[in-house]
This record gives structure tokens, C-alpha cells and sequence, in this order.
């Protein structure tokens, strides 16, 4: 099955009531083998996919930033002289 931006937030939305479901705390350990494995169950995806997307949502529901595409680096691009 094809991950699409459609697919990802299903995934997305699925790991995060994973978490919620299971009263997770912020600073317990978020990948669990049980909790991919339920994951994996629910949408079908991959345990490196599930892996990820859990990981995201706990980073998310501990307000850190999430990876995004794009945007200015610093240092590239060519020099401005």
C-alpha cells in the first residue's frame, strides 16, 4: 500500500490515540514492542513506519518540534559576495 499524505495522517492520528489510550506519561519511553505491534495491526503499515509515526506523535504531544521539509539551511546555497 502507497504512503500518501492521506495515509500518513491516518497512521499519524492512529499512533497518537495509541498513546492517549494507553495513558502514556511524557517522559516514559514511547516505542514499545506492544505498541508497534498494535499499530501495525490497526493500519496495516510497516514496523519501521510504525515505529516512526510513534515516536512523531510523542515528540508532538511533548510539544517538540517536528521534522519538517523545506526552509532556509544555514551555509547553503551559493556565496554572497
Amino acid at each position: 500500500m502507497n504512503n500518501t499524505r492521506a495515509r500518513s495522517d491516518e497512521i499519524q492520528a492512529a499512533a497518537r490515540a495509541l498513546l492517549l489510550a494507553d495513558a502514556w506519561q511524557l517522559d516514559e519511553q514511547a516505542i514499545t514492542p506492544d505498541r508497534v505491534a498494535r499499530l501495525i495491526e490497526q493500519t496495516q503499515c510497516h514496523a519501521d513506519t510504525a515505529k516512526r509515526h510513534i515516536a512523531k506523535a510523542a515528540r508532538l504531544m511533548r510539544g517538540e518540534a517536528a521534522a519538517a521539509w523545506g526552509g532556509a539551511r544555514p551555509g547553503a546555497g551559493r556565496p554572497k559576495d
